[in-house]
């Protein structure tokens, strides 16, 4: 789906755009434990291997 809309805009509270070769931070605050998977939603970078999972006790 990202591939098909590639100049599409992500704007949410819980989302964070950089620009290449610079930095940003995200602070979220979990309410319950569990296991979280993440990724970057740029075409290709998923595939590139941006992605993660967070575990929270």
């Amino acid at each position: 789906m990202m591939r098909s809309m590639p100049n599409m805009t992500h704007r949410a509270a819980n989302s964070v755009t950089v620009e290449p070769r610079r930095t940003g931070d995200l602070v979220w605050q979990f309410t319950h434990a569990g296991t979280f998977d993440f990724a970057c939603l740029q075409p290709g970078h998923f595939e590139a291997g941006m992605k993660g999972t967070i575990t929270v006790k």
